[in-house]
Order: C-alpha cells, then structure tokens, then sequence
C-alpha cells in the first residue's frame, strides 16, 4: 500500500468518516427496533411516547451548556469522546432492568450523550473542512451508511433470532461507538497538519455583516425564522420515529420487511449527501430548505393513506428532502452566518430548538396515535407546513441575495 493511500486513510477527514459511520450504527437498529423491543416487554403506546420524549425534554434544558462547555475546551474532541464513553457504558445496564420506568431512566442516560455529541461533531466537522477545503457531506454520508447497514442486517438479524435479542445488538453497536470515539482527530486549526492552512488564512477577508460575531446575535428575527422552520421541519419526524415501525407492524408487514423499509429513505439520503457541494452552489440554505418543508407535508400526508408495501417505499424515499436537505440546508445556514469561536454552542442551540419541539409532539402523539391510528400522521403534516412558513418568513426578511 503507497504512502499516499495509508495518507489519506488516517487523515482527519478520514478518521471522522470513521466515527460517523459507527455513530449511528446502534441509532440504525434502535430506530425501527426499539419500539416492537418496548411492546415485547409490555409498554403501552403511552408509555413509548414518554420514553422517547424524557431524553429529549431533558437534553433541552442541558444541551446549549454542553456545547458551552466544548466551545471553550482546547479541542471539541474531547467532549464527544466523553460523551461517547458514556454512551458505551450506560446501555449495559438494561440487562438488569425490567419495570417502565426504570428502562426509561436507563434509557434515557443511553440517549443524553449521543443527543450532546451530535451537533458538537457535526459543528466541528464543518469548520475542519470549511478550513481544509474539504466536503463536509462526503464524510457525514458514512453515518448514513452505517444507520442503513444496521437497519437492514439488524432487521435480517432480528427477523430470524427474534425481538427478544435487539438488546445484545444494541448495546454491542454502543460500545463499537465508543471504541471509534477514541481516533477522532484535532478538530481546531492546532492540529500540525493545519499549521499551513493557518498561515494562508491570515490575509483572510473580514466576515460578512451578516454574520454572528457574539452569540447573542444569532436571535435576529430573519435567522431565527429559518432555525425555527427547520426546527418544526424535524420535529415534525418525530412521530415517525417512534410509532412507523408499530404502524407497519400492525398492517402486517414483516420485520424483514421494516428493516429495509427504514433503510431505503437513508439510501436515498446517501445521493443527497453525494451532490450536496453541487446543490449549494446553484440555491441558497433558505431555500433548500423551503423545499424540502413542502417534500415533508407530501411525506406525511402519505402516511395518512392506506397504502401497498411499494407505497411505503416511495413515501421513505422522501426521507432524502424532508430530512438530508433539511439538515444539510440548516447546518450550512448556522455554519455560513455564525463565528467558530461559538460554533458547538450555536449548533446545540439549534438542536436544543428541534428536541423541544419534537420531544412536545412526540409525547401528544402517543396519545393521538392510541385513538386516531395513521390519521395522526395529519398533525406532522400541520407542523412541517408550519415550519416551511417561518422560513418563507426568513426570506422576506433577509433576500438571498443579501448573503452574498
């Protein structure tokens, strides 16, 4: 092997690749899984709302401290590895847990870190390739990778040993999590590769009027809009995520079916991520964004219906707009129009917005879902159509044209 390829493969590019695709590994399995894993031990749909709702609410009230905190150590590296031990270790305790809530408790000190880390790696990552001239979307796709290679071995895997066995699966994919935390490179600019990149960027243009120098300037109303849609945009996946597979389950559909169900909308996302640099060239992050609030109500409105297997298909394949643009059109927003000193702290305080309103839908939820069934899935419709009005909001007040 040449010098050049062994190069490439333990670059910080490379090394964050690595992560992201072990990253969501137990997210790939415990997304579709998890919640046939809570009926098995005899959780009430109720019940299943409020698990998943109690990490969030509670990551809300801790998350933009979190991203403080990484903000000002020497390197955002060390607060994910932290919260990567964390989430490798806590899962072991499920196996001598049993009653509601105590699985709830345990469950939601198995969710709390990986919910921290998630918009601290991803605001690292930015800047490191921002700094580097590298595509930042070429190295998040390796998350997706690993979520549709767990969704679909997970799903074989259960289908066969049955539900009873996602615990093993789960907490193995952890721990795997945590060993590849431990690799992660400098994400600053101190690492020693970076010292060239750091000279060539003293002659650097000064930032645009636009940009959020301090933190209190992220709360314009015209950039607060757009975090707000897209917040609602996410949120309104929420429901998805806690009752699709219990939806499908009770049509029939298999769990071998569910598996691939869950991993067809990321292997869409995967081309988004793909052609992302060329997307963001030719349209603004607003308006990425626009559309794909208008992808999120067709997706919703879909589910309402009484489809075949092959429609479900086509509805997860929108997962790609709803979700890939909505995230990489918002990430490019916070990165284009904040400053790196508060980079994790801005991010946080983005996702802090989407927790709270998907953690307040997905608790209702349960309860609309128990008597209205896929009609429910209306109400993720309203909060999409919503959330693509705030960012129109966004655009009236700010033209694209301003950011350039």
């Amino acid at each position: 092997m040449s010098i050049g390829i062994l190069s490439r493969l333990s670059s910080s590019e490379a090394r964050a690749s690595y992560f992201y695709g072990s990253m969501f590994l137990a997210v790939g399995v415990a997304v579709p899984f998890l919640p046939l894993w809570l009926r098995h031990k005899g959780f009430s749909d109720a019940d299943i709302g409020i698990l998943n709702a109690i990490p969030v609410w509670t990551m809300v009230l801790i998350n933009i401290f979190v991203g403080r905190l990484a903000d000002k150590a020497s390197d955002w590296r060390q607060v994910i590895i932290l919260c990567s031990i964390i989430a490798a270790v806590a899962p072991f305790f499920l196996f001598s847990t049993n009653d509601v809530w105590p699985i709830i408790i345990v469950w939601t000190m198995c969710v709390l870190p990986v919910m921290a880390l998630s918009p601290i790696v991803d605001a690292a990552t930015v800047r490191m390739t921002r700094r580097r001239g590298t595509d930042f979307a070429l190295i998040r796709v390796w998350g997706t990778v690993g979520y549709v290679a767990a969704n679909l071995v997970g799903g074989w895997y259960l289908g066969w040993a049955g539900i009873a066995l996602f615990l093993p699966l789960f907490v193995g994919l952890c721990f795997i999590r945590g060993v590849f935390s431990l690799q992660l490179p400098a994400f600053r600019a101190t690492a020693p590769e970076d010292a060239k990149l750091k000279a060539e960027n003293k002659n650097a243009p000064p930032p645009h009027r636009l940009q959020a120098q301090e933190f209190n300037h992220m709360f314009r109303p015209w950039f607060m809009l757009a975090i707000i849609g897209s917040a609602l945009i996410t949120a309104s996946h929420g429901p998805l995520y806690t009752f699709g597979s219990l939806l499908w389950d009770g049509q029939g559909i298999g769990k071998e079916i569910i598996g691939p169900l869950w991993a067809i909308g990321s292997a869409a996302e995967v081309l988004v991520f793909l052609a992302f640099a060329r997307i963001a060239r030719r349209f603004s992050a607003r308006h990425l964004m626009l559309f794909a609030a208008c992808m999120t109500c067709m997706r919703w409105y879909g589910m309402t219906l009484e489809l075949p297997v092959y429609g479900y298909f086509l509805l997860q394949m929108l997962h790609a707009f709803s979700f890939g643009v909505t995230y990489l059109g918002t990430l490019n927003f916070v990165a284009n129009w904040t400053a790196e000193k508060f980079a994790a702290e801005a991010q946080s305080t983005v996702q802090v917005l989407g927790q709270g309103l998907l953690a307040t839908l997905v608790f209702g939820f349960g309860f609309v879902y128990a008597q209205m069934g896929a009609q429910a899935f209306a109400l993720s419709a309203a909060i999409a159509a919503i959330g693509g009005l705030c960012v129109m909001g966004s655009l009236l007040l700010i033209n694209p044209r301003s950011e350039a």
